[in-house]
């Protein structure tokens, strides 16, 4: 266990020590944070409109916008469903995160999910917009040493994506601070497109011989191991006044 603990606290300080050794890096961490609660929901779309219906509740915790992921391909579990919040920082998230706890929520909706675990999440490579809609989320490994240049392909890799004609495409990295054995050791990349539509052609392009291929391989060369593969289907339903 205390091996365990030292290999992750290593990663975790390797990684910041490469982020603020680079100016673009240590840029894209300074650029908001976000808690995480996930959940199985017995019935999706009667748990989602519960939530909706109390946006007091992202107004006590300080939230600047909030939404979900609905896990629609690749599922751990049925009725996966990731409730996200956004905060200005990691200080934010952490007391947000503090004002409430999933595990004790009242009967109503404890009854509609269960409650797996949850997580605070800081951009290594953060959005230039929030733009949730259809998104390829997987979790990699990726030596600490090679951190600051998978950033650097993804944003290449985005631009190059765009200037393509998929506007809409976009792509994050995450790291996670307390998100359990589930998230220790791994990187969370997210591939962002408006839909299905859009997010096939995308891929479609890639495998008709797409001119920014060198710049997906590049980026995927930099990663050890794809640990997770899943689609999700993202919405914001809540933006702070």
């Amino acid at each position: 266990m205390k091996k365990t603990i030292l290999i992750v606290s290593l990663f975790l300080a390797a990684v910041s020590l490469n982020a603020f050794g680079d100016g673009h890096l240590a840029e894209e961490q300074g650029k908001g944070a976000f808690t995480t609660l996930m959940v199985s929901a017995k019935d999706t779309d009667k748990y989602l409109k519960s939530v909706k219906s109390n946006p007091a509740l992202y107004k006590a915790i300080g939230a600047d916008a909030g939404g979900y992921c609905r896990t629609v391909s690749g599922q751990d579990y049925p009725g996966q469903l990731m409730m996200w919040t956004a905060f200005p920082n990691v200080t934010a998230a952490l007391v947000g995160a503090g004002k409430y706890d999933p595990s004790n929520a009242p009967r109503a909706m404890a009854n509609m999910r269960e409650f797996k675990y949850g997580a605070t999440w800081a951009p290594l490579k953060g959005f230039s917009r929030l733009d949730p809609g259809y998104e390829r989320a997987m979790r990699i490994k990726v030596s600490p040493a090679n951190v600051p240049a998978l950033v650097a392909a993804l944003t290449k890799l985005e631009k190059e994506i765009q200037d393509a004609g998929h506007d809409t495409f976009l792509n994050g990295l995450f790291i996670a601070i307390g998100g359990g054995t589930q998230e220790a050791g791994t990187l969370y990349l997210k591939s962002i497109t408006a839909d299905e539509k859009t997010h096939g052609a995308v891929i479609d392009d890639y495998f008709a011989g797409a001119s920014w291929g060198n710049a997906y391989l590049q980026a995927t060369s930099l990663i050890d191991e794809v640990v997770n593969d899943q689609f999700e289907v993202c919405e914001q339903f809540y933006t702070a006044e």
